[in-house]
């Protein structure tokens, strides 16, 4: 009683926020909805809703007619929107207390505004809808209740003998969706059938585990998962339905809904890859912040965030205007976090080394300013373009278009971000320098007002530990002193450590358990616990009414298609899948020779004695049309029943037959197979296909039987069943005429081929790649030892992140082939520079490794931890997203850009330091006698390897435990690319002006050492 009570008064509510909004223009939102506003009720009213309600109370006599043609329309179908329930507690679904949270979840679902005008209507009513197809309300159907409201523990026990005594049944598929229509052939007793309940309750709302097929009568299984089909028709329309529904709470008492489908996963999609972009936009919020904090400059963080924009899209305009690609992927996304990070990159370069060209040249004019820092920014930049576009235009030879389509698009943006960088950026610098604000007088003025004010409400906010606090300054301050001695003192176990870890990661991803390929034809877009992604990942299967489907899928014979006529050539726009070519026809094929006869034959009987042949049941008419065609032409030449002379087309043509001959009766004998009714022809493809002439002729021959292999996802039964045939494919070829030469085998390999392209082209990418960054390294450094180090480091690096996707689950989809491709752009910068700056140290270093190791993280470390900070924190900050792309590309570029990190400094660092080249061991030079007075070398090359691998004890430096010596402020004073700034030999302050005394001593190796010992 107090269960039906509440039902009235919930008939009389209006829902709660996220069921039914107001309209308080009185303007339909889903659709004409006629409302009123009662004087006693505050809320709006849907008067049709009362309409339906008011009838319900004429359901359930005896002289009605039967209740489901007043509740149900039709039987549930799994185009209808519906969602997956369970219990909380792991508790039996089919209990009086969950079968009315049930009810309780259908009355919210329900009653959600704009339900009404979405869902599938009943005829019998006026703007009344279908009733969902769910448990509680078969289980008043069956008991004859009004609503699930009304049913009690009696109904479910009942209802529960009923399935027990009907499943049998059910199993033995002796109760059908029509056997109440079909009813003097159901061998179901009535009560299995009437209302259809029983087969509904078993086939679609509850899953497989209730009741199995093996159970016995008297024994009951508890259930686990139901469903709950809603009369809305799977489409966008129900799109601001969904969105509704993901502001509920959606769990009723004990019961929860886990997984839907509502047929909108691809544009939820969309829509969400849109939404989500203001994550993209928090990255770029925190990028632009540390631009703004390193540069000291809102005028210069402002123009490198239009550069990173300009030059998305520039990219972009070449992409679809030059180069007119219709095909955009969203993997193409990608490029705009790797956009971000070498703009970044490069302005922190750019910054640098400009604010240090005008400290050590107090008072140079800014056209020499300007041209000292051009000068020296764009060998850094142009390193950096190029190793980074290159690895991403290596990409281009993968057969998958979205790794083309990436490739492409990445590339255009790394290339013309560099030529903005170079022009848009410098000019950007020089307005800033005439600018008053230059001088900071303002901003100074501002900081000491603020810092005034602090200082005397400081007694307030007194921080205690003073101790601690100058403690933590001087660490702060002595950061990277700190980073070089942990480098250069624990170099061996940092070399140890990082090669074991890389070696065993290069286990991981090549032997065990290697990189996955993608075993489902589902495509993983939302993270794994949206409820979309929960019913197509794990609940989808559970359901008998998804059974045939899996059934057939695991039954499905491969077929064998072979076919001649058409060369097996893709003319089409690789770049766009919709463009698929035109066909090409084989010019050589002529199948009505008699030799192309005789040995089609042989083929058809050599191809059934194969064991991947499979026979099938049932007149084969078209597979193997040669046969047919040669036992219709045994008929007589006059026909016994019209009378007519049907000659040459009969006994007394022999084959082969000559080529008028089957030209002139091929026609006939495929007219009649064509005419025989469909039930006993299934022609599929096979056939001979004929051109559309005015006298047709064979243009094409396709062969078609059943293999013997089962389609499956498993990449390694694919591949037996391929390689077999195609090999014995290949040798029947060789024997066939030259008119029959270019045949070729073709099955349902699309996901295969797919599985295929994902293994060769990911590994030949990469190795492709690898190899041009090599040649990268050693054109920039001109040491083959340095460039050697550095593609080891590199690998490392790709093995080590590989590895941990490997870990964290990841499968080699084209997401991940695409990431794949780009850690090779991403990891190859920091080594480079490392690599560059140790190979241009000064000449009184290089012959001391560790020197020389030194003076290279000194200018390189502190810049590449700001670019792999910014590149990664822009990562990090897709890693909230719902979209599973977003989440891979936020967690692939947080793992890359660690890793590089860490590889680059600690394992290329200390690999120089053991075994670096010294002095000239490794250098491919030039004889350069005449370059500097001519500006052209004389062309000789030699190898140099003068003490590759040894020093001699007069060469050799050590550094001591108790006595290390320490770099002076060189750190912060100099920029990292000060090597390439000034020769590696001794200069005279009169070869360049300067305007400190300090510049010959730290840039010769005799001021560097004087500086060491004086620390």
């Amino acid at each position: 009683m107090q269960r039906q009570k509440l039902h009235l008064q919930k008939q009389k509510k209006i829902p709660k926020k996220g069921q039914m909004k107001k309209n308080k223009s009185k303007m339909p939102v889903y659709g004409n909805i006629t409302t009123v506003q009662y004087k006693n009720i505050s809320k709006w009213v849907d008067i049709e809703r009362w309409k339906s309600i008011s009838k319900l109370d004429q359901l359930g006599t005896a002289n009605s007619p039967p209740i489901t043609d007043y509740l149900f329309c039709g039987s549930p179908d799994e185009r209808y929107a519906h969602v997956v329930v369970i219990s909380s507690s792991d508790s039996d679904l089919f209990t009086l207390r969950n079968l009315r949270d049930m009810c309780d979840m259908e009355f919210t679902l329900k009653n959600i505004y704009g339900y009404e005008d979405l869902c599938i209507q009943n005829t019998h009513y006026s703007r009344r809808c279908c009733t969902p197809w769910s448990l509680p309300n078969y289980v008043a159907i069956m008991n004859k209740k009004e609503s699930c409201w009304n049913i009690t523990a009696a109904d479910v026990n009942n209802t529960k003998n009923i399935l027990l005594e009907c499943a049998i049944y059910f199993h033995n598929s002796e109760l059908s969706s029509d056997c109440l229509k079909t009813q003097p052939t159901c061998n179901a007793p009535r009560i299995c059938f009437e209302h259809d309940a029983v087969f509904n309750m078993l086939h679609y709302l509850s899953s497989t585990s209730f009741l199995p097929p093996n159970n016995t009568k008297d024994q009951w299984t508890p259930l686990k998962e139901a469903i709950i089909f809603l009369p809305l028709a799977c489409s966008t329309t129900i799109l601001p339905y969904y969105y509704e529904i993901e502001s509920l709470d959606l769990t009723f008492g004990d019961t929860r809904i886990v997984a839907m489908d509502f047929g909108i996963k691809n544009s939820l999609f969309d829509a969400y890859l849109i939404y989500d972009i203001w994550l993209m936009g928090s990255g770029s919020l925190f990028v632009f912040i540390c631009i703004w904090m390193y540069t000291k400059s809102l005028f210069l963080t402002i123009m490198t965030i239009l550069v990173i924009i300009f030059s998305l899209g520039i990219s972009y305009f070449m992409y679809v205007l030059v180069l007119e690609i219709n095909f955009f992927p969203f993997m193409n996304l990608l490029a705009t976090v790797v956009a971000i990070g070498i703009g970044s990159d490069d302005a922190f370069i750019c910054c640098k080394i400009w604010a240090k060209t005008k400290t050590e040249n107090e008072g140079i004019l800014l056209p020499q300013l300007m041209s000292d820092t051009f000068q020296h920014a764009f060998v850094s930049m142009f390193v950096t373009a190029v190793t980074t576009s290159v690895a991403f235009l290596g990409s281009y030879i993968s057969c998958i278009t979205a790794v083309c389509c990436f490739s492409i698009f990445a590339g255009f943006a790394v290339v013309a971000n560099y030529f903005l960088m170079i022009t848009w950026f410098p000019a950007s610098l020089v307005i800033w320098e005439r600018s008053c604000l230059t001088q900071n007088r303002y901003v100074v003025s501002c900081c000491m007002l603020c810092y005034k004010t602090w200082c005397c409400t400081r007694p307030r906010f007194k921080i205690p530990g003073s101790r601690f606090r100058n403690g933590a300054v001087q660490l702060w301050r002595a950061k990277e002193q700190w980073l070089l001695d942990i480098v250069l003192k624990f170099k061996y176990v940092w070399f140890t450590l990082l090669i074991v870890v890389a070696l065993i990661s290069g286990f991981v991803v090549l032997v065990y358990p290697g990189f996955q390929l993608p075993d489902s034809s589902e495509f993983q877009l939302f993270q794994m616990t949206h409820p979309f992604e929960q019913y197509d990942f794990i609940y989808k299967n559970r359901f008998w009414f998804r059974q045939p489907e899996k059934l057939e899928q695991s039954e499905y014979k491969l077929p064998l298609r072979f076919v001649w006529g058409v060369l097996p050539v893709d003319n089409g726009d690789h770049l766009d899948p919709s463009n698929l070519g035109t066909l090409i026809v084989d010019p050589t094929f002529d199948v009505s020779l008699p030799e192309s006869q005789e040995w089609l034959k042989n083929f058809c009987e050599n191809l059934r004695q194969q064991p991947f042949y499979q026979s099938m049941l049932g007149p084969l008419l078209p597979n193997c049309f040669i046969e047919t065609f040669m036992k219709s032409m045994e008929r007589k030449c006059i026909d016994p029943f019209l009378q007519t002379n049907l000659t040459p087309c009969c006994e007394q043509s022999r084959f082969p037959f000559g080529k008028s001959v089957f030209d002139q009766c091929i026609l006939d004998e495929i007219a009649d197979i064509f005419k025989t009714p469909s039930s006993f022809l299934n022609s599929g493809m096979a056939g001979p296909k004929f051109s559309k002439d005015q006298h047709p002729t064979i243009k094409a021959v396709v062969i078609e039987y059943d293999s013997s292999y089962s389609y499956t996802m498993s990449y390694e039964q694919m591949e037996e069943f391929y390689t077999r045939v195609e090999e014995w494919m290949a040798r029947e070829l060789e024997k066939a005429p030259s008119g029959m030469k270019n045949g070729w085998f073709i099955s349902d390999l699309h996901f295969y081929d797919l599985q295929r392209e994902l293994t060769y082209s990911t590994k030949i990418t990469v190795l492709l790649s690898m190899a041009l960054a090599f040649g990268v390294l050693f054109f920039s450094t001109f040491n083959i030892f340095i460039s050697l180090y550095a593609i080891i480091t590199i690998t490392s690096c790709i093995f080590v992140t590989m590895a941990l996707l490997v870990f964290m689950g990841w499968k080699l989809n084209i997401l991940e082939s695409t990431v794949v491709s780009t850690a090779i752009g991403l990891t190859v910068d920091f080594s480079l520079h490392y690599s560059v700056n140790y190979r241009l140290c000064p000449q009184d270093l290089s012959s001391c490794r560790l020197m020389a190791t030194r003076y290279a993280l000194s200018y390189m470390a502190g810049p590449a931890f700001m670019a792999a900070l910014t590149t990664g924190a822009a990562g990090a900050f897709m890693i909230p997203s719902i979209v599973m792309p977003y989440v891979q590309i936020g967690t692939f570029l947080v793992l890359v850009m660690m890793i590089s990190w860490v590889y680059a400094t600690f394992l290329l660092g200390s690999m120089l330091a053991i075994m670096g080249p010294s002095g000239s061991c490794g250098e491919w030079n030039r004889c350069r006698s005449r370059c500097r007075s001519r500006l052209r070398c004389c062309g000789r090359w030699r190898w140099s390897f003068v003490c590759c691998l040894g020093l001699g004890e007069s060469q050799q430096v050590e550094e001591h435990d108790d006595e290390p010596r320490r770099m002076i402020s060189m750190i912060q004073d100099t920029h990292e690319l000060e090597s390439l700034t000034y020769p590696r030999h001794p200069i005279d302050k009169k070869d360049r002006p300067t305007s400190t005394t300090t510049r010959k001593s730290q840039h010769t190796g005799e001021g560097y050492l004087l500086s060491q010992e004086g620390n």
